[in-house]
């Protein structure tokens, strides 16, 4: 773990680690000036507690219909309004949480430091039962259909019931010895669970009962050292209504039939951070903190917005007809979704936001480390 640590940290915030490496060294590009087409507004805001700190973590808020659900690192567990902001109610446990926040069979699932996976109550933040997982999680604990799928650090998946805890079923691979500080967030389609894994992998389960369906590599390690080997699967994988896509560090992004695991099409980019889609288009940000657009059927390249390079960018989120990204000084940026171009610019707090922002029916919610949320909406000109 000390190894996936320094590792992340390097990546993230040094840019370089071997001089032999491809990662390398870049200046954080200064902010462009632009003539906004619209404005942000700032519905409301709360603060909920440190959202990663020195533990390297990231908990990315979920909206629920009309609700949001968020944690901090300390076992800070709350529920608040998508409309104002209210605090709806909180729950506090003594655990480290660097797994945050699923959603799904009437839970609120968060996992711990120490692999505990605790579940409240969604309606009132109850604890309803907890359960031990092989090892740290990272990844938001997914629930659907009677069952919780967890994935740990160690390259493992476990099915745990939704009613109790209780463990249905266990899969592992082995995994390098030396990875970024991060899993897959699992998904599941119908009966399917999906998710990535540090060795290059996205894999297909029955949710059921943790059977194999499929696997495919989507990249295959390669050069002189350990860092230049890297090709984790680290980014949440996307589902259109067309198509699977996933991606790696150091690797590629492809689509695949989420059936048969055929890959569709594939492009060499590296990233650790994110995706998200539109109708027509898979947005991502690459390791040098460049905004890329895709068409979804073919993988030729839309645009590219290079003007945020190095700014350690959070995963893009689609919304209101535009592409939004967030940076380490806390700034929120909406590009056009048809050509990339600056739209609009907003400061939260001046504190870095890694996670993804969440869109809801009429807003826009966005979190930084510290633990403010906002509620934002763009309003543009006429």
């Amino acid at each position: 773990m000390r190894r996936t640590a320094a590792l992340f940290a390097c990546v993230l915030l040094a840019g370089g680690c071997a001089s032999e490496s491809r990662i390398e060294r870049e200046q954080p590009a200064a902010l462009a000036d632009f003539t906004p087409q619209a404005r942000v507004q700032q519905l409301w805001s709360a603060e909920l507690g440190p959202l990663g700190g020195k533990r390297d973590v990231t908990l990315a808020p979920v909206v629920d219909g009309d609700t949001l659900y968020c944690a901090d690192t300390f076992g800070g567990v709350s529920a608040l309004s998508a409309a104002d902001g209210r605090l709806l109610w909180r729950t506090k446990f003594e655990a480290a949480v660097t797994a945050a926040t699923g959603v799904g069979e009437g839970l609120v699932l968060v996992g711990t430091k120490n692999g505990e996976i605790i579940a409240l109550d969604k309606a009132s933040g109850e604890r309803r039962w907890s359960a031990v997982a092989p090892s740290e999680v990272l990844a938001p604990p997914v629930a659907q259909a009677g069952v919780v799928v967890v994935q740990t650090v160690d390259g493992k998946l476990t099915g745990l019931s939704a009613k109790d805890g209780a463990k249905l079923w266990g899969y592992e691979r082995s995994e390098p010895a030396l990875s970024l500080r991060g899993t897959s967030t699992p998904i599941v389609v119908g009966d399917t669970v999906l998710t990535g894994f540090a060795s290059g992998k996205v894999v297909a389960l029955s949710l059921r009962e943790g059977r194999l369906l499929w696997e495919l590599a989507v990249a295959q390690p390669h050069g002189r050292n350990e860092i230049e080997r890297l090709v984790d699967v680290d980014v949440p994988l996307l589902v259109t209504r067309d198509a699977l896509f996933a991606a790696s560090y150091q690797g590629k992004l492809v689509a695949i039939d989420a059936q048969t695991g055929r890959v569709n099409w594939s492009r060499d980019i590296s990233t650790y951070s994110g995706m998200d889609a539109d109708r027509s288009a898979v947005y991502a940000t690459d390791e040098r903190g460049q905004v890329l657009a895709l068409d979804q059927k073919t993988g030729a390249s839309l645009w590219r917005q290079e003007k945020l390079r190095a700014r350690a960018l959070s995963a893009p989120a689609y919304f209101d007809d535009a592409v939004v990204v967030g940076d380490f000084e806390g700034y929120v940026h909406w590009l056009a979704r048809d050509d990339g171009r600056f739209i609009a610019r907003y400061r939260l707090n001046g504190t870095p936001i890694r996670a993804r922002a969440v869109a809801g029916v009429d807003a826009l919610y966005v979190v930084d480390q510290d633990g403010k949320i906002a509620a934002l909406r763009l309003e543009r000109k006429q």
